[in-house]
């Protein structure tokens, strides 16, 4: 499900009262906040030597991780209660003063990030909520920043209306994460075959690096967007596979991070049905008599 806060609200259905295994929203930076004063100067002296940022820089104005955070996990925990949340992004906060795990930790809530992964960040978070004991009570948080502060020309291609945040329910379909070290780009192809006949998807979201499966329904997640590209393209697929009722059974997202040379997936499949009968729990114990 895609979200734009910030903005009116186009009429829409009113929300399932269901978890949805992807949720996507948009958050337009013209109802942003600036990031204070002071972290440019401490960006520019830290990245550069320069006490004093380049003249004419404008202030950047974007969402903080805490209020994008804040607004997914609402609809979330009135589903049901969350004892584990895992962030990743792949950019740094806009504004590093502000802690996430401070301001979203409970008393029965732990929150913490993964980064430093790129864009492979999301695949390592799903792994580690996957793990949770109980996995209906675990979340993970992709977040994605349109600005930074302070200059980069590798993100120049960054969409720069609107901040990027998905949330994904590990226990809702998501199969388990895997993971290649040191693919080399001319790798990718030989690794990926492979890879997706042992994963019989229907459709295979690819990030904007990879290149295009042989023999496999492919789409390409937007190039604008950083963690959150294949999983919001996975959520505007089971959107408007709901709309249109063909929803595909099994859906493989593969992300590649040239600059660490890593190569991730993971099927989304649709849920089985449960079974209309159930049998009858034998008796494992039939004598009573020795029960304590």
């Amino acid at each position: 499900m895609t979200a734009v806060i910030g903005a009116p609200a186009p009429l829409r259905h009113p929300e399932p009262t269901a978890p949805q295994p992807v949720r996507a929203a948009r958050f337009p930076r013209s109802a942003g906040r600036p990031a204070g004063p002071g972290l440019r100067p401490m960006w520019a002296e830290r990245l550069t030597g320069d006490p004093l940022p380049p003249p004419g820089d404008p202030e950047p104005v974007g969402h903080a991780f805490a209020d994008m955070c804040a607004e997914l996990l609402d609809p979330i925990q009135a589903s049901g209660p969350l004892e584990l949340v895992v962030l990743a992004h792949v950019t740094p906060d806009l504004d590093p003063r502000d802690s996430v795990a401070g301001a979203l930790a409970e008393p029965d809530l732990l929150v913490f990030a993964v980064s430093d992964q790129g864009r492979l960040a999301p695949f390592t978070a799903l792994q580690v909520a996957a793990a949770w004991p109980d996995r209906s009570r675990a979340a993970v948080i992709v977040l994605d920043q349109a600005v930074v502060p302070y200059r980069d020309p590798d993100l120049s291609a960054l969409d720069g209306r609107f901040d990027h945040a998905v949330a994904l329910r590990p226990d809702l379909g998501f199969e388990p994460v895997r993971q290649w070290a040191g693919v080399t780009g001319d790798r990718v192809a030989d690794v990926l075959g492979p890879a997706l006949a042992a994963e019989h998807p229907d459709l295979v979201i690819l990030g904007p690096a990879l290149p295009p499966p042989d023999g496999w329904n492919w789409c390409r997640a937007p190039g604008d967007q950083l963690g959150t590209a294949v999983f919001a393209a996975l959520g505007a697929v089971l959107d408007a596979s709901t709309d249109t009722g063909e929803r595909p059974a099994r859906v493989t997202v593969v992300e590649y991070e040239p600059a660490l040379g890593g190569l991730a997936l993971v099927t989304w499949s649709a849920p089985a049905r449960p079974a209309r009968h159930l049998a009858p729990v034998p008796e494992l114990l039939p004598d009573r008599t020795n029960r304590r």
